[in-house]
């Protein structure tokens, strides 16, 4: 009766250990994954902060512009200046606006992301955990249970 409750127990512990193993192999391409999608919203926030830069820096050369303008008394340059300064204005707001949803978005992301880690830590841990229970239970070295999973 004790040979055949060991061989269970024993068969149990295999079948643990398959199942943390493949808990490692999905957690893994999970952080694979998830460190992909952080670089690209790292790569599209530095994007956007360079191109509200360049909307920022357009502006600020239009209102130089229409400051001349103004300073001359030179009414053609000074309208159509003006158009220039209001038109680059517009196009800062649209700029600021997107990069500040950007922002926003990424900080979520960043959020759920680090929680999803921690999530998948405590999975580990608690598969860890239920892996040296089983050993303890089946009879098996504790040197051992780790090693099994590689």
């Amino acid at each position: 009766m004790k040979l055949w409750r060991t061989r269970r127990t024993r068969a149990a512990y295999s079948r643990l250990v398959a199942e943390v193993a493949e808990h490692d192999v999905i957690h893994a391409a999970e952080d694979i994954v998830g460190t992909a999608w952080m670089a690209g919203l790292v790569e599209a926030e530095g994007q956007a902060a360079a191109a509200q830069r360049v909307c920022t820096h357009m502006r600020d050369t239009a209102y130089e512009i229409y400051r001349s303008a103004e300073s001359s008394r030179d009414t053609e340059r000074l309208n159509q200046s003006y158009r220039e300064l209001a038109a680059s204005q517009q196009a800062l707001g649209r700029v600021r606006d997107r990069h500040d949803g950007l922002r926003q978005f990424a900080e979520r992301e960043r959020a759920a992301w680090a929680e999803a880690a921690r999530e998948r830590a405590m999975e580990v841990l608690a598969d860890r955990e239920r892996l040296a229970e089983a050993a303890r239970a089946a009879g098996i070295a504790g040197e051992r249970v780790f090693g099994e999973l590689g």
